[in-house]
């Protein structure tokens, strides 16, 4: 795999816009999906609130847009999109940091993250070796109602829309061993993934 370790200083304003639009574009086309399918659960699932389901796509994410995520995401983004084109992304130990914390006060900030509801997440709640893995302790939502569920599935298959994955798989590598759930809500999300995902295929 390629690597690159940081902008170059004289490609450091042209890198920056790339970066920037990037950005815009990815988490726009992101918010519209997740959008599309909070649209589909609410025309599907009886227990989602009409009322409640367009506040939620009107805020989805908002919180990147302003700081202190803003500047750290545009960071988190173009490291996902290097490593879709094998190249490893390398942006420096601060701006690391400044990842992390970034992720850590988005979870905390948004409620379709089970974070949200865990009172005793920490920013090592995030794992810092890969975000989208584990951390060493299992965070607890079993606190996380129905409203935020349905937004959080809705982000899964938004995401899997986008990569060509499959939200079953992510479910199965993370409920109950990423983030501790109820029976009932597990339930819950595997539903939702039938009605809408399954119908989809």
């Amino acid at each position: 795999m390629l690597s690159i370790s940081f902008l170059f200083e004289d490609d450091e304003e042209n890198d920056r816009e790339e970066m920037e639009k990037h950005f815009e574009d990815r988490t726009n086309y992101h918010i519209r999906l997740v959008n599309k399918y909070l649209d589909k659960i609410k025309g599907n699932d009886s227990r989602a609130d009409s009322k409640l389901i367009e506040e939620q796509k009107n805020k989805h994410d908002e919180s990147k847009f302003v700081e202190p995520e803003y500047e750290p995401y545009l960071h988190v983004n173009w490291k996902y999109k290097m490593k879709d084109v094998g190249i490893d992304y390398k942006p420096g130990k601060e701006i690391e940091k400044e990842m992390q914390a970034a992720t850590f006060h988005h979870v905390k900030t948004n409620e379709h993250h089970p974070e949200f509801w865990d009172g005793n997440s920490t920013i090592e709640s995030i794992n810092s070796n890969d975000r989208d893995k584990a951390p060493e302790k299992m965070v607890d939502a079993t606190k996380m109602p129905s409203y935020a569920i349905i937004e959080m599935v809705a982000d899964w298959m938004a995401m899997s829309e986008e990569k060509g994955t499959d939200p079953y798989e992510w479910a199965k590598m993370n409920i109950n061993k990423r983030w501790k759930f109820t029976e009932e809500q597990e339930d819950f999300i595997y539903e939702l993934l039938d009605k809408i995902w399954r119908k989809k295929k």
